[in-house]
């Protein structure tokens, strides 16, 4: 019950103060029978009482929550003008009940000083009376019950706003925790490390309801990833950020750093087992709930920098799994992966190391293998961003260039020019073949390895493409 009343203070204020102005009205008019006025006027505001009850005034801000006391403020003054219900003899002690009423209706509806503001019109309400009847009330009515009602009032607005503001707060604190509770879950490895950054700038913005945020972590290969989400952000922090940032990875707490004009900024690390993940601020960040804030940017830095060294840990086994153990790069498992991925309008490039047989047999295996690590050095340097290569065994290899199109021999071209001067007593041999929509995957790799023959029959140190010829030379 108490919680219900709470809950719809406002509409249980109103009607309490519109239904009991009205039943003094309605007792004011049986001690003195005639006064229909008084009749309708009491009758009036409990009926209004009764519907307030299902109105909520509380989104129509100060007007609105101003409109009972008006009310009653109105019905009394007709009762006093027009009827002249001061003339009885319950009037001095019905319109002390009302002053204090409405003033402390007041004091619990709306925010501190508001009391005040009121005041002034009791107190002409009072001698408004005793202008119409002198002898009715005494002077020490509005100097005495408006100050002891408007203490009261005040204290009552003090005590409600204080418990709205705790409240509020718990709500707040609440949804917040809830919002970290749905940002994890909804956390998803992603393909990158500036992937993560990206979903942890969203989460932080989401969490701290800030109007920008800065993300930096640290890849496996120890380089600093910044994303910056917000107003004016860019890619890359300033120097005073930067240098925010480093202080921030290598700390273990969260702090707020005052910023002059633009208000407070979070800055909480992200902590690894290891290393630190990154860094993360955040601006500007509201004061009102510091303590809080920090506990949450605690919880948050743990849990997302726990998430991000769980993405270092897989995309070190993933690696470890697809990775030649010689070279570095995609091994027989990658090979494979890539040409299940092969779309229309890719070519596939099956290279073959040229007289590697005559460097291992001539100066030994190591140097042999130096040439492998070096073959796949220069396959790195030379190839797009978006192609990808890997070995298939021995000297053979296998790229897989993205959306070439009718630049497919151009690209193993590409790579065959850059190995000379590079590769020693070796040269490369390459078979190109463009994948077809109509094509399989088994049907592009047959053709891609039939071109290879092709180039290496023909003295090798070359790059053929496969074409509509070599099927009818087939045929």
């Amino acid at each position: 019950m108490a919680e219900f009343v709470w809950r719809n203070r406002y509409r249980v204020a109103s009607a309490a103060l519109l239904v009991g102005s009205g039943t003094l009205a309605l007792l004011d008019a049986v001690a003195r029978p005639g006064e229909h006025l008084l009749v309708w006027i009491g009758a009036g505001l409990i009926v209004l009482g009764l519907l307030s009850i299902f109105f909520d005034l509380a989104p129509f801000g100060v007007k609105g929550r101003l409109a009972p006391p008006t009310l009653v403020i109105v019905g009394a003054g007709l009762a006093v003008a027009l009827a002249q219900s001061a003339s009885t003899a319950n009037a001095p002690v019905a319109l002390t009940i009302l002053a204090s009423a409405i003033l402390v209706y007041v004091g619990f509806v709306l925010p501190p000083g508001w009391a005040l503001v009121i005041s002034p019109f009791m107190i002409g309400l009072l001698f408004l009376v005793k202008l119409n009847e002198p002898d009715s009330i005494t002077l020490a009515l509005p100097f005495l019950a408006v100050p002891v009602s408007v203490a009261v009032a005040e204290l009552v607005s003090m005590l409600a706003d204080r418990a709205e503001r705790d409240a509020r707060r718990s709500t707040s604190r609440l949804q917040r925790l809830t919002q970290l509770e749905d940002v994890l879950r909804r956390f998803r490895r992603p393909g990158s490390i500036r992937q993560a950054a990206q979903q942890v700038a969203e989460a932080a913005l989401e969490i701290f309801d800030v109007e920008r945020s800065t993300v930096v972590l640290r890849d496996s290969a120890g380089e600093l990833i910044p994303v910056s989400l917000g107003p004016a952000s860019n890619n890359e922090p300033d120097a005073a950020t930067a240098d925010l940032v480093a202080a921030t990875i290598n700390g273990d707490q969260p702090r707020i750093v005052p910023t002059g004009t633009n208000g407070d900024m979070l800055v909480l690390p992200l902590p690894a087992a290891e290393a630190p993940a990154g860094a993360v601020l955040v601006y500007p960040v509201p004061n009102e709930d510091s303590a809080f804030t920090l506990d949450l940017a605690r919880l948050f830095g743990v849990q997302i920098g726990i998430a991000i060294e769980h993405l270092y840990v897989i995309d070190e086994l993933s690696k470890a799994a697809t990775r030649d153990a010689l070279t570095g790069i995609g091994n027989r498992r990658h090979a494979d992966k890539l040409l299940e991925s092969l779309q229309p309008g890719d070519a596939l490039v099956l290279l073959d190391l040229d007289h590697l047989k005559t460097v291992n047999d001539t100066f030994g295996h190591p140097a042999g293998d130096q040439v492998l690590q070096e073959l796949s050095a220069h396959l790195q340097e030379c190839l797009r961003d978006s192609d990808m290569s890997a070995r298939l065994g021995g000297d053979e290899f296998l790229i897989v260039a993205r959306r070439a199109h009718a630049d497919a021999l151009a690209v193993a071209d590409r790579v065959l020019s850059g190995w000379e001067g590079k590769g020693g007593l070796t040269t490369l041999s390459a078979g190109v073949a463009l994948h077809e929509e109509s094509s399989q995957v088994s049907d592009t790799f047959d053709r891609a390895d039939s071109a290879l023959y092709e180039a290496k029959a023909a003295g090798k140190d070359q790059a053929r493409l496969w074409s509509n010829e070599h099927a009818e030379d087939s045929a």
